[in-house]
């Protein structure tokens, strides 16, 4: 048998090339989580007003928004992965190692917008749990009275 001419060397894999720019895909993602950060302030806002309405369209919208960005997202955990930095802190350090330093400041940028955001988040989950407790004290008082009149206690309350 004659194998010559019938394979092809294998070449050595290239390194990972994201499909963006590194800044592009960071750049992405700081205005995503600034986007959803209005978002969820503007939620977080409307809790205090105790207006289900617009509640539950801002609710819509955030859950949407972050739902738009979950490929984003991902894109940047594996790029991340491909780095071989476990975070963005360590990606950012990795960065300016090599002297990407407006990808390393953006890395930066992105880590302290989602620290920021995961406040914003902690604090809208608060506020929206004590409009529950507050809404379920007002079924329960309303129930209490006797106010219930054909199922209508929900929207008394």
């Amino acid at each position: 048998m004659h194998f010559a001419g019938q394979f092809r060397p294998i070449e050595p894999s290239a390194p990972f090339a994201p499909s963006a720019p590194l800044a592009a895909i960071l750049q992405r993602g700081l205005d995503l989580v600034e986007d959803l950060s209005v978002k969820l302030q503007t939620l977080d806002g409307l809790l205090l007003t105790g207006r289900p309405p617009e509640i539950s369209e801002a609710a819509a919208i955030v859950e949407t928004t972050l739902h738009a960005a979950t490929p984003a997202f991902a894109e940047i955990a594996q790029t991340m992965g491909h780095l071989g930095a476990s975070n963005l802190a360590a990606a950012a350090a990795q960065l300016r190692e090599i002297e990407e330093q407006h990808a390393a400041q953006l890395a930066e940028s992105l880590r302290f917008a989602l620290a920021r955001f995961a406040k914003r988040s902690v604090s809208a989950n608060r506020r929206a749990r004590q409009l529950n407790r507050g809404l379920n004290a007002a079924l329960n008082t309303l129930q209490a009275l006797g106010v219930q009149e054909s199922g209508r206690l929900i929207a008394e309350a």
